[in-house]
């Protein structure tokens, strides 16, 4: 079935983001308040970015799985768009900011060209997602389920 491709794939993102969420709040936290490395703000901007990372990664894990549901029932070209989009957002987006952050805070360096092309171009892969999966619900066609013959 198309639709239980995205349902997959969205409940593994929603795994990973109750599992990063879960390190932020415990191990990174702990680490950095443990840690004299970086002053009050850079420790609240790292926490900052970390939540947001996690939020959004959780929030599209969920439109991933509405994008293969609602597949089960409007056939669409889009939906296929949507549920890679947002793949590709939480990938850009979340994930540049959880590597951003993690390599901060392992290594002392920025890696700021990640975070430049990858972050902003996930978030747009977000936008775009949203309006696939809004145009999908205009323009798509309700699916037929065919019945074999011995069904009938």
């Amino acid at each position: 079935m198309y639709g239980s491709k995205w349902i997959r794939i969205g409940s593994i993102f929603a795994a990973i983001g109750v599992a990063c969420g879960a390190l932020g709040a415990h191990a990174l936290k702990t680490h950095l308040t443990a840690d004299t490395t970086f002053n009050v703000e850079t420790t609240q901007m790292i926490l900052d970015n970390w939540s947001t990372a996690v939020h959004y990664l959780l929030i599209h894990s969920i439109a991933i799985i509405l994008t293969g549901l609602i597949s089960v029932n409007v056939c669409s070209k889009l939906l296929s768009y949507a549920g890679s989009f947002f793949t590709a957002g939480i990938i850009g987006f979340s994930g540049g900011l959880l590597i951003y952050n993690a390599t901060l805070v392992i290594s002392g360096t920025k890696i700021l060209p990640i975070v430049i092309a990858a972050v902003p171009l996930g978030g747009i892969s977000f936008i775009i997602g949203w309006c696939c999966l809004a145009a999908s619900l205009w323009t798509g066609n309700a699916c037929s389920i065919k019945t074999s013959k011995a069904d009938s």
